[in-house]
């Protein structure tokens, strides 16, 4: 069974963080309520979403809540989708949680035990199919270079291109082709998308995690009402001894900048790369009647004192036609990274954060025609 990885690459001329403020759901709610009530733009409110981080998540019945009770413009929905995604890693707020007693040990028992059979068997049983990822990238680096030379302006997340690829799925295994690129801004060099980029959605991820957790540590959390019904959340923790799941991560990096160099002087650049398997811990969402997953998160634990500051990966499973079938398959995927740089003798210490929203979609099925003519 192929294992799921993370790869990427990315350019490093990027620029020191935005200091963001934590709020949490309402907050932000009553944020957006007192901009639009003091009749800002579309691009000031946008602006201001884009600066906070949530502590919880801002999920998809309450985005569509706000944004159909307050009517903001299309910058602000932009900066909305953006922290649904980045937040989508966190749990929902409280107040949104169904309230319905935990289930008992032998039910907790049952949920995993189908979990385990849907990962290992019936994402296995899957016939021949291809699908198309497209997958829109944002991160934060500079639109344009300050006048210096050396200290770009920071930016919020913003548009860094979309990209397409066509996945297919053969004898029980994904098989990925190289996709083409749309850009929305100026040419990209390669036909991939910066920040991680993922495989195994298909099955091995699951697997993988599963397998780890049942060696390191999984529990219920708590009840979650999705359009798909109420679903229970289980959190788990891998220890690094424990981890099997894999995380390949390369990035450009400029060399050490001087007075005669240019920011974006890539002659002399060299390759930095991050392999291992790290502890990792997540979430992990499943129908209770059929032990269906329906959404898994997993967070790396990274080194504190490396490059690499954050390689999360989300994905959302749900039913799909395939060959007149229903079938579970991914539908919606969800990449951050986050890198880090250490201070040259032009620059500061910087990050940059990188953000990818896949969607599946196309599902056909995979197969071949034959016709026999006869003998003349």
């Amino acid at each position: 069974m192929t294992r799921p990885m993370l790869v990427a690459i990315l350019a490093a001329m990027i620029c020191p963080p935005l200091h963001a403020q934590q709020m949490t759901v309402d907050q932000l709610r009553n944020l957006l309520t007192a901009q639009k009530t003091a009749h800002k733009s579309d691009g000031d409110i946008a602006g201001k979403v884009a600066a906070v981080e949530l502590t919880e998540q801002l999920s998809p019945p309450t985005l569509n809540k706000m944004e159909a009770a307050l009517q903001p413009g299309s910058k602000t929905i932009e900066a909305l989708d953006l922290q649904a995604d980045v937040s989508s890693f966190l749990d929902p707020p409280p107040a949104e949680l169904p309230a319905k007693p935990p289930p008992d040990a032998a039910d907790r028992e049952q949920m995993l035990r189908k979990a385990i059979e849907f990962a290992a068997i019936t994402m296995r049983r899957m016939p021949d199919f291809f699908a198309t990822r497209t997958t829109s990238s944002f991160d934060d680096r500079p639109l344009q270079i300050s006048l210096g030379g050396w200290y770009p302006e920071h930016r919020n997340l913003h548009p860094a291109g979309t990209f397409t690829q066509q996945i297919t799925y053969r004898d029980g295994h994904e098989v990925s082709d190289q996709g083409t690129a749309t850009d929305v801004s100026a040419p990209k060099p390669h036909a991939s998308p910066d920040g991680l980029t993922t495989t195994g959605e298909f099955g091995p991820v699951l697997a993988t995690a599963i397998t780890d957790a049942l060696k390191g540590q999984m529990t219920f959390s708590h009840w979650e009402q999705t359009p798909a019904g109420t679903t229970a959340v289980f959190h788990f923790q891998i220890p690094q001894d424990a981890s099997h799941y894999p995380v390949n991560f390369c990035w450009i990096e400029a060399p050490r900048l001087n007075s005669y160099r240019h920011i974006n002087d890539m002659a002399d650049a060299q390759l930095n790369c991050y392999k291992g398997t790290p502890a990792y811990h997540g979430s992990i969402s499943i129908d209770p009647a059929t032990g269906t997953v329906l959404r898994i998160a997993i967070e790396s634990e990274l080194p504190h004192s490396g490059r690499l500051a954050r390689a999360d990966i989300l994905v959302q499973y749900g039913t799909v036609e395939i060959g007149g079938r229903l079938y579970t398959c991914p539908v919606r995927g969800v990449a951050l990274t986050l890198i880090r740089f250490p201070p040259t003798e032009v620059a500061p210490a910087r990050t940059m954060l990188c953000l990818n929203n896949a969607t599946f979609s196309n599902y056909h099925l995979f197969a071949s025609t034959v016709r026999v003519t006869p003998a003349r």
